[in-house]
């Protein structure tokens, strides 16, 4: 979970504490909390209409109950023996206390048998009855005297509102808090790849601001290293080509065939080192643009050449595949892949298909000693190479497959490494790459196979 999550996890959980607190407070204070004024004033207003009524003659009874009357109050009178039934009539423990209060009020209403109830659960009216001493009763009405549950409903609900208001408001603060962090972490994974860097914006808290300029700092650092590097690599190489051309002249005057054929391999195996270092370094600067090509027009080119050597250079899939990338980088990819399959597995089968998603994956086989499982990662490693199988007498110095591994990574797709099909005579090394999708999909008019020439279009 990230910050923002978090910080509103624990926002919500501190407001849903205090929301409940407050819950149970009210509920405590519904059932403890009366309003003695308003209970002072009814019992009060009881007494004295008891006594009113009490002194009044039998014909003026009703008249009077109704001027009495008021709108904290309804009263009315019957004469002896005509009490109706309470239909629907409704105890709880809060008519029982407001009947105890009242009492304690006036201990006349104890002699004219107080009687309180409600029509229904949940009903804020209280109705009741009192006696008077000729039998005759007093039955009243107290408008909203239990309304007490509704005002605390009515108060959680503009607390749970104005809750969710803080923990809405509170998560878009956290999240402009959080921003800054998220670009740096942006910034942290772009960091070693080939992407151009960006200097960090500075802004957010004063620590967020002070990491950025660490940030931005150390990638200035960092990027001024391997500039250093890269510029002394490749001046360096530049420059052996010039003593290369001159020994490569003066070998062929030598008189001794032996000595020149050796010299004339050093030299190209020395030359072969110095243009896979500037291939390799002038990559991240490649100033190329990407465009659309038909993939296979490739792949046919670059096995014809192969197998008008005489070599045996195969291909399988599709006539078409239309796909965007930078021409010459993806030539120099596949070229590398084909001539490592040529020269350690003596032949080599070129498949291309399309992949689930739409995009285009093309497969290198040969039928050479492979690679070790182990080994899949580091061979693609700068200047790493496996002594065992691939020797300095078949060219190369480890190289290779890392231009392959950072032009796909460019291009948004990525390399991967396997055994090939046995069955069909390709059991050795099988590298895989596999593009994103492209603007224009690979065509499905067939598939062609050719087995000593490649396709040519």
């Amino acid at each position: 979970m990230g910050l923002v999550g978090r910080v509103t996890v624990v926002l919500a959980v501190a407001i849903t504490m205090v929301f409940l607190a407050n819950a149970v407070f009210y509920e405590e204070a519904e059932t403890y909390i009366v309003d003695d004024a308003r209970i002072a004033q009814l019992g009060e207003a009881l007494s004295t209409d008891l006594r009113v009524l009490a002194a009044a003659p039998l014909t003026q009874r009703s008249f009077l109950a109704v001027m009495l009357s008021g709108a904290e109050l309804n009263l009315s009178w019957q004469p002896v023996n005509t009490v109706p039934a309470r239909h629907g009539a409704h105890l709880s423990y809060g008519l029982g206390q407001l009947t105890r209060r009242l009492i304690e009020n006036d201990p006349a209403l104890v002699h004219a048998h107080l009687s309180l109830y409600t029509i229904g659960a949940g009903v804020s009216d209280v109705m009741g009855s009192v006696q008077l001493p000729d039998g005759s009763f007093i039955f009243f009405r107290v408008p909203g005297m239990l309304g007490r549950h509704q005002h605390v409903t009515r108060g959680l609900a503009s607390a749970a509102i104005v809750a969710g208001a803080v923990v809405l408001a509170a998560t878009m603060l956290v999240r402009g808090l959080s921003m800054p962090l998220r670009a740096l972490a942006g910034v942290a994974d772009r960091i070693g790849s080939n992407e151009t860097w960006v200097p960090l914006d500075e802004r957010g808290p004063r620590e967020v601001r002070g990491l950025a300029r660490a940030m931005n700092a150390m990638q200035k650092r960092i990027q001024s290293l391997i500039n250093d590097r890269t510029q002394a690599l490749a001046a360096v190489s530049h420059d052996l080509r010039t003593p290369l051309t001159r020994l490569r002249l003066r070998c062929g005057f030598l008189n001794d065939g032996e000595a020149q054929s050796a010299i004339e391999a050093d030299l190209d195996e020395m030359e072969a080192m110095v243009n896979g270092v500037l291939a390799y370094l002038s990559g991240a600067d490649d100033p190329e643009v990407p465009r659309t090509i038909n993939l296979v027009a490739t792949l046919a080119t670059l096995l014809d050449d192969h197998a008008d050597r005489g070599r045996d250079a195969r291909y399988e899939g599709p006539d078409r595949a239309l796909v965007r990338v930078r021409p010459l980088a993806i030539k120099r990819v596949l070229s590398n892949l084909i001539e490592n399959a040529l020269n350690y597995g003596g032949n080599v089968l070129a498949t291309l298909e399309r992949t689930a998603d739409g995009g285009v994956q093309v497969s290198i086989s040969d039928n050479g000693p492979g690679i070790p499982e182990s080994e899949y990662e580091r061979v693609l490693a700068p200047f790493y190479r496996l002594e065992s199988s691939r020797s300095r007498q078949t060219g190369g110095m480890g190289l290779g497959l890392a231009i392959v591994t950072r032009e796909i990574a460019r291009e948004g797709g990525y390399l991967k490494l396997g055994r090939g099909d046995a069955s069909k005579g390709y059991g050795g090394l099988c590298a895989t790459i596999v593009l994103p999708p492209s603007e224009e999909p690979v065509s499905a008019r067939g598939s062609r196979t050719n087995p000593v020439r490649g396709l040519a279009s």
